[in-house]
Formats: C-alpha cells, sequence, structure tokens
C-alpha cells in the first residue's frame, strides 16, 4: 500500500511525455504520400524491416474479391519479403456474409484459409454458386480437400463464430466503415484502394523504417565509442 502514491506519481509524470512521444511520431509520418488516415496513436505489431497488411474482406464484395485476387497479389510480386499479408474475414455488406466469413474461419482452423478463401471467391464470382447455402459450401469445402460432411458438421456446431466475432471487433476498432478495409503496421488506414496508393503508402513506410533504421546504428555507434 505504501508504494501506491509513488506509482501514481510515476504514472502522472509518465504518461505526458508517452503522449508527446505518440504525437512525435505522428508528426514524423503525416508528411508521408499517400492518400490514408491514421487510426491509432502509434504503429502496433510492426516490424522493422516489412510492412504488416492486414486486409479485412467480406466474401460477397466484387472489390474485396478484385483486392484478394489481383490487387494483393500484385503487391505481393513487386515487394516479396518485404510485405506481411493477412486476411481476416469481415462480414459487412449482406447479413448471409457471415455465412461464408465463417466456412474461411473453419477453413483457417483447418489449415487451409489460403486455398479456403481463393475457392469462395472463386466460386461465388466466377462459377455462380451460391456461398451462402450448406450445398454450395460443400462444394466449396470438397473443391479444397475438406470432407463435406466434416465441414457441414463444424459449420452446424457454430464453428468459426467466435473468430468471426473477434475479427468484427477488431475492425470496429480500426473504425472500418467500408471493405475491403486494409491496415498496415496496425495503425494507418488507407482511405483509397488503387494500387498507387498502395505502392505509395508501402514506399512510404519502407522509407520510414529505413531512417529510423539508420538513426539507431548511428546512434548505436556513438554509444559504443570509446572515450580516449
Amino acid at each position: 500500500m505504501a508504494t501506491r502514491p509513488w506509482f501514481f506519481l510515476l504514472f502522472l509524470l509518465l504518461a505526458p511525455s508517452e503522449s508527446l512521444a505518440a504525437e512525435d511520431l505522428m508528426d514524423q509520418y503525416v508528411s508521408m504520400p499517400g492518400s490514408y488516415t491514421f487510426v491509432r496513436r502509434a504503429p502496433e505489431g510492426a516490424t522493422g524491416d516489412c510492412v504488416r497488411v492486414m486486409i479485412f474482406e467480406d466474401f460477397l464484395c466484387p472489390a474485396c474479391y478484385h483486392t484478394a485476387t489481383d490487387l494483393i497479389p500484385s503487391l505481393q510480386e513487386k515487394y516479396g519479403a518485404r510485405l506481411e499479408v493477412r486476411f481476416f474475414a469481415y462480414p459487412f455488406i449482406h447479413p448471409d456474409s457471415r455465412i461464408p466469413a465463417r466456412a474461411y474461419a473453419i477453413a483457417q482452423e483447418m489449415g487451409l484459409g489460403e486455398q479456403m478463401q481463393q475457392a469462395l471467391f472463386r466460386a461465388h464470382f466466377e462459377e455462380e454458386v451460391d456461398t451462402t447455402t450448406r450445398e454450395g459450401l460443400a462444394k466449396v469445402a470438397d473443391s479444397v480437400g475438406l470432407a463435406p460432411e466434416l465441414f457441414l458438421s463444424r459449420l452446424d456446431s457454430d464453428g468459426g463464430t467466435a473468430a468471426v466475432e473477434h475479427n468484427l471487433s477488431q475492425g470496429n476498432s480500426y473504425h472500418l466503415e467500408a471493405v475491403p478495409g486494409i491496415i498496415f503496421d496496425g495503425w494507418i488506414k488507407a482511405t483509397e484502394l488503387s494500387q498507387e496508393n498502395m505502392e505509395k503508402i508501402i514506399n512510404g513506410l519502407l522509407e520510414k523504417k529505413k531512417d529510423s533504421g539508420a538513426k539507431a546504428a548511428k546512434t548505436a555507434h556513438k554509444g559504443g565509442k570509446s572515450t580516449p
């Protein structure tokens, strides 16, 4: 109990400095090219050598289909290991969107998320399969090597619901107002989804990381010098 006043005083002293540090960081990034908005005060889960991209997608959304099948593969081809991409099922445009979203979540748990993502988009937009029905999803599951009976039993037992709810909560925390929602390094949301804008943001972030790395190396070098 005797330490509580000291802890409170320490909190009061540190909180303003942390706030100022966040504002200073945002000031450094606000000049970065591209169309985007900040949804956090600092990066979350970012690494120093690549850009982390989170894509929140609805499997009934044409723009999400284009993003997953054209835009992101093109960016991955250009940036390679400098881009870390993760997709999140985010039912948004229709109540029935939850059904293929849950199907994707179930497939992820079974190690076939990427295959299911591609199959769901292909089935809905290219093969005109209704991916909101048991029959349609059974066909999709079979196409990626999942036993339809096993897959449907998981679906019937509420499989994938917890993961989808988590994605919805996470997307809401990023203030997503449309799909696809694209978040860079956990704190920057793209507001225009052309490849040109994506590249501007990615290039800007990579440049900032490079500068930060160079400054850190310079500081470490200075700190390592011995006094004659």
